[in-house]
């Protein structure tokens, strides 16, 4: 081997275990006592992960989906799943590696439903701009666009994007996309059932129970617009005001978030409500 390239090979081993010593020491101490202790984790940004890679930035990528992925914890899901970390845990591997399957997979699952779409859509969006030959990202992406941002034209055109990546689904993609635009899909258990396949598919079971905690939350939300539903079926008039589904009993109570962060009623419409986490509103 040349000296070069003995020069390279050193300085990715010790970039390598520069980056595994970096994950180790950025974890938490085990105090039950510190309900608050994953908050603040560090997350290296893209860049200096790079470096300390050797400038692989797959390998980089790698690390940090492997660290979010292998820090669940029963005490994390019961503080919204350390939401904040998990975000600019997968934005920076979105950053590295757009392509990278898990990434895309969990950013679906775990911060679509779980108070941070606006961040799932644009790992989405890495993710359908770079696995030209996969269907699944383009479909992902134009069900949120549709979904949390009420995006019809954006959604219409990821859908479109994914029928033509399939052959097996191609007809159901372009089914989607012609009733969104015409504003007549409306298929919140499409999405409860993928996320219910999802949970009953996973082999972790703390992944288990934080991908259940989502689709409680996804029913509470159905379970509001059904009510809603019968309400202005029964009475011929819209919903002015949440609090009137209990009080004329079409709601024996309101359903509770297992995530903590609850829904919201906009433009007469019940929502699933968003994590806002400081310092990241303009980083979409």
């Amino acid at each position: 081997m040349s000296s070069d390239g003995r020069v390279r090979s050193l300085a990715t081993a010790l970039g390598a275990a520069s980056l595994f010593l970096l994950l180790v020491l950025n974890q938490p101490p085990r105090d039950n006592s510190a309900k608050l202790v994953l908050t603040d984790r560090v997350v290296v940004s893209a860049p200096i992960q790079l470096l300390l890679a050797g400038g692989d930035r797959f390998l980089a990528a790698n690390f940090e989906a492997f660290r979010a992925t292998s820090t669940l914890s029963g005490e994390t899901a019961a503080l919204m799943d350390d939401v904040s970390f998990r975000i600019r845990a997968h934005r920076v591997v979105a950053q590295l590696n757009p392509c990278h399957e898990d990434n895309y997979y969990l950013a679906n699952g775990m911060l679509s439903w779980g108070g941070a779409p606006d961040d799932a859509i644009y790992i989405l969006r890495r993710a359908t701009e770079c696995r030209i030959w996969d269907e699944t990202p383009a479909f992902f992406y134009g069900f949120n666009l549709w979904f949390f941002r009420r995006d019809v034209e954006g959604g219409r055109k990821a859908l479109e994007l994914a029928a033509e990546r399939t052959v097996a689904n191609a007809a159901i993609f372009r089914r989607m996309a012609v009733m969104i635009e015409a504003e007549t899909y409306r298929d919140e258990r499409a999405a409860l059932r993928f996320l219910e396949h999802e949970r009953d598919q996973a082999a972790d079971e703390k992944l288990k129970e934080m991908l259940d905690r989502r689709v409680q939350r996804l029913a509470g939300l159905i379970g509001l617009r059904d009510a809603q539903a019968r309400y202005e079926a029964k009475m011929g008039r819209r919903l002015a005001a949440p609090v009137t589904l209990v009080e004329e009993g079409f709601l024996s109570d309101f359903p509770k978030d297992p995530l903590g962060l609850g829904y919201e009623f906009v433009d007469g419409e019940f929502r699933l409500r968003s994590l806002k986490i400081p310092g990241m509103e303009d980083a979409k």
